[in-house]
């Protein structure tokens, strides 16, 4: 296999292929920042509002409990309909990003962006979800029960003998690094394998187990082959985060001139009429919606690209594999 080669075609597709940008933009934004869970920052010792005046600056009441309760309710449903649609979306961007430059590659057909969304309506988008749901979910059960096992020499503090329980904890530190060890090479091996049981089951329409079963009969013929495009692609990725440090953080200081200096200035006009949090609230409701407009417009483009062009190295490294099967066979 020609790796440079392939990155290099990889490239070329990236970068003219511009469908294909949308699709990437759409799985960088799904495939990052899950599990952000930065609502209601306040735990710890909370008061409930009374009838009393709860916002001084606006000189009204706190809202009542049953309301309150409402919003919580609102709020997690709109998280886990948000958190369906992200994976849903997520599984249809991939899927779209292998067919589309698997099409190219195969008959010069360049989709556009409606007939991306029609390649990636398709059966195997939804295959990719079960795919990961068997090969991860008792993984992370095997895990989670290697670091049970891992920590149950710590029992050894129940027996009130204090030199047990320092031996315990030497043995259970050993075994947990041991397993976090093992578990995060299981991961590493899981994660290469997977970028085949895709492309088995969205190029060739294979059911679950079945492009589970070829995908890793494909890496294993070829290991040589893929291990060094893994590394090619890791060391990639490291010059990438490089290059990307000053592009990002001119892109924060850049959002912050945009959205922060009109957002000082209106709270700073809000502060005239209003006391308490109100200036603040201007401010931020007027600064924010800048600030990721000039950062994260410009950031998840970039993250895009690379997405795309991730995909694209995959794709076509896994048809160069079969090539050379078929002419072997030949």
């Amino acid at each position: 296999m020609d790796h440079i080669k392939i990155v290099r075609r990889a490239l070329e597709t990236t970068w003219r292929y511009r469908a294909l940008w949308l699709f990437g933009a759409l799985l960088a934004l799904t495939s990052g920042g899950r599990g952000s869970g930065g609502g209601g920052g306040s735990g710890g010792n909370v008061t409930m509002p009374g009838p009393q005046n709860a916002f001084p600056g606006l000189g009204v009441a706190g809202p009542p409990v049953w309301v309150i309760l409402v919003i919580v309710g609102v709020i997690v449903l709109v998280a886990f309909a948000f958190a369906i649609v992200s994976v849903v979306v997520r599984y249809l961007s991939e899927n779209a990003l292998i067919k589309m430059v698997d099409e190219r590659e195969e008959t010069g057909t360049e989709q556009g962006i409606a007939g991306g969304f029609r390649l990636a309506w398709s059966r195997s988008a939804w295959r990719f979800f079960l795919i990961d749901l068997v090969v991860f979910l008792p993984t992370i059960v095997l895990f989670i029960g290697g670091l049970l096992l891992a920590a149950s020499p710590l029992l050894l503090w129940v027996s009130e003998r204090q030199a047990l329980g320092m031996a315990g904890t030497i043995v259970a530190i050993g075994l947990l690094f041991l397993v976090v060890i093992l578990f995060v090479a299981v991961f590493i091996v899981l994660g290469l394998l997977r970028h085949f049981f895709r492309r088995v089951a969205a190029l060739e329409g294979r059911g679950v187990l079945e492009a589970i079963r070829e995908g890793f009969h494909l890496v294993r013929r070829h290991a040589g082959d893929v291990v060094l495009m893994g590394l090619l692609m890791v060391g990639l990725g490291i010059g990438v985060t490089l290059l990307g440090i000053p592009v990002i953080i001119a892109l924060v200081v850049l959002g912050l001139l945009a959205g922060g200096v009109p957002g000082l200035l209106l709270g700073g006009l809000a502060s005239l009429a209003f006391d308490g949090a109100v200036p603040w609230i201007v401010g931020l409701v007027t600064g924010l919606p800048l600030f990721f407009l000039v950062f994260g417009v410009p950031a998840l483009f970039l993250s895009g690209l690379y997405e795309t062009f991730k995909s694209t190295v995959w794709t076509l490294a896994y048809r160069e594999l079969r090539a050379m099967e078929r002419g072997g066979e030949g």
